[in-house]
């Protein structure tokens, strides 16, 4: 009897731990299943945000590129409209000189002008440095040639604007006309959105300034 009372406990003691085995096996599955599933998971969310960024990429860089260039040809143009506004200024002042075949105000306001974007930090390799003059209209234009467009500086001195009552005022207009030159490359970046699209370079930045002359 006693014995077989051994017998039946050993038997209870090796299901239990029978059961136990097969519980921890079926629990290593399924953590194995879930940790394959994590990773496979991780992986696709990983190669779509990958994804995402080689399509977000091309308009980013036009973004950065395009603020940086536009920013800085801006800066340009501020600088060219306070210069042709300081020449404007001059030269409808100095009316005296307006039939002369080489009138010296002319001269003087180009000096100016070269002076003032010179200390501002642009460069002046666009303004011609010989006087194309016509009397007959009283223009003067100080240019250089690149591709077949003009760039430089224009002096009109016999400009007719009309005021608010229809009259005829003679004044004076400056402009300047500067090649600028994409600098950090937008008119390349622009492509890879759009890959048909043209941008010229350099471009063309105008300013000009117009004043009633004085006499």
């Amino acid at each position: 009897m006693q014995k077989m009372k051994k017998i039946l406990k050993a038997d209870r003691i090796r299901g239990r731990r029978s059961t136990a085995k097969a519980l921890l096996s079926r629990f290593s599955t399924l953590v194995s299943a879930m940790a394959s599933r994590s990773c496979a998971a991780l992986r696709e969310t990983n190669g779509a945000e990958l994804l995402e960024f080689a399509l977000a990429l091309p308009m980013i860089l036009v973004m950065v590129v395009g603020l940086l260039d536009f920013a800085r040809a801006y800066n340009i143009k501020q600088k060219m409209a306070n210069a042709v506004r300081e020449g404007a200024r001059y030269q409808a002042v100095e009316t005296a000189d307006r039939s002369d075949a080489t009138p010296a105000s002319v001269t003087t306001l180009r000096d100016d002008v070269v002076t003032y974007l010179t200390n501002s930090g642009v460069s002046t390799s666009f303004i011609g440095t010989t006087l194309s003059y016509d009397g007959g209209t009283c223009t003067g234009t100080w240019y250089t040639t690149s591709s077949g467009v003009s760039y430089g500086l224009e002096v009109e001195r016999c400009v007719s604007i009309a005021d608010s009552s229809g009259t005829s005022i003679p004044s004076t207009r400056v402009t300047l006309y500067y090649p600028y030159d994409w600098t950090f490359g937008f008119n390349s970046i622009i492509k890879l959105l759009i890959p048909s699209s043209t941008f010229s370079n350099p471009i063309t930045i105008q300013a000009d300034a117009t004043i009633s002359n004085f006499s």
